[in-house]
């Protein structure tokens, strides 16, 4: 029987431009810094119309591979683990994850993590925490979204502290994407804001006093109690974050 291929994918040429650009910058061929050509000369090097350029450059710029400078030029960019992290969460709740898969990715890296963070923890990011943990516990702020973002913010810290650019990315991202979530259960969770000081202050101690054990224990629990206060918020947990 003669085989039979499938159609070939129709692509916006918008979406071209983006590929074509974005394989010269991964390849190296386009160095960081390096201004882009006018919008004018890619019209006339890609055969296209403005809009249609435009709109390739707009998708570079949200992909964070290139950003304006001046002129109305486009320079290539070298993306931070923020914007790897950002870029990684909004394409992950795009692409519809559900709370649970978020967390039992959690659950399996960041007690691991921990004995990570405690050998390589400085004292100049531990004070950090600790500060941000002392301003948490004394605001006494019963806002969710306050609680939420602390919540977050004191994942973030720990995950900076691993001094690891590829752990950070993926850390960071399951961070903005556990806060997305748990924006929609906190306000119905009993007493979040003081479980979530408990297992911060606890996990704060273990780290002072180098115990990666305990570190990872806790850090273990405090992620098993994000999970419950889902059940406790009646939420289904399958559900998608977006």
């Amino acid at each position: 029987m003669e085989h039979k291929f499938e159609p070939l994918k129709k692509e916006p040429a918008y979406l071209k431009v983006y590929n074509v650009v974005e394989a010269e910058i991964l390849s190296g061929a386009l160095k960081e810094g390096v201004a882009l050509p006018t919008e004018a000369d890619l019209c006339d090097q890609f055969g296209l119309t403005r809009a249609t350029v435009r709109e390739g450059l707009r998708l570079l710029e949200q992909a964070d591979l290139v950003e304006r400078g001046a002129a109305k030029r486009f320079y290539v960019k070298r993306p931070d683990t923020e914007d790897v992290a950002a870029s990684t969460s909004k394409s992950l709740a795009l692409g519809g994850v559900t709370f649970h898969e978020v967390w039992e990715t959690l659950y399996t890296m960041y007690p691991s993590a921990m004995a990570l963070a405690t050998r390589r923890m400085s004292g100049e990011r531990l004070s950090q925490i600790r500060d941000k943990h002392n301003a948490f516990r004394e605001a006494e702020t019963a806002d969710p979204g306050d609680v939420v973002d602390a919540a977050v913010e004191f994942f973030q810290l720990i995950a900076g502290a691993l001094e690891n650019r590829v752990l950070l990315a993926l850390l960071q991202s399951l961070n903005l994407l556990i806060g997305a979530s748990l924006r929609q259960v906190i306000g119905k969770t009993p007493k979040a804001r003081d479980r979530i000081l408990k297992a911060q202050s606890r996990i704060i101690d273990a780290l002072e006093s180098k115990d990666e054990q305990q570190a990872s224990h806790w850090m273990a629990k405090h992620i098993d109690d994000l999970k419950r206060g889902y059940a406790v918020a009646e939420v289904d947990i399958n559900r998608k974050i977006l």
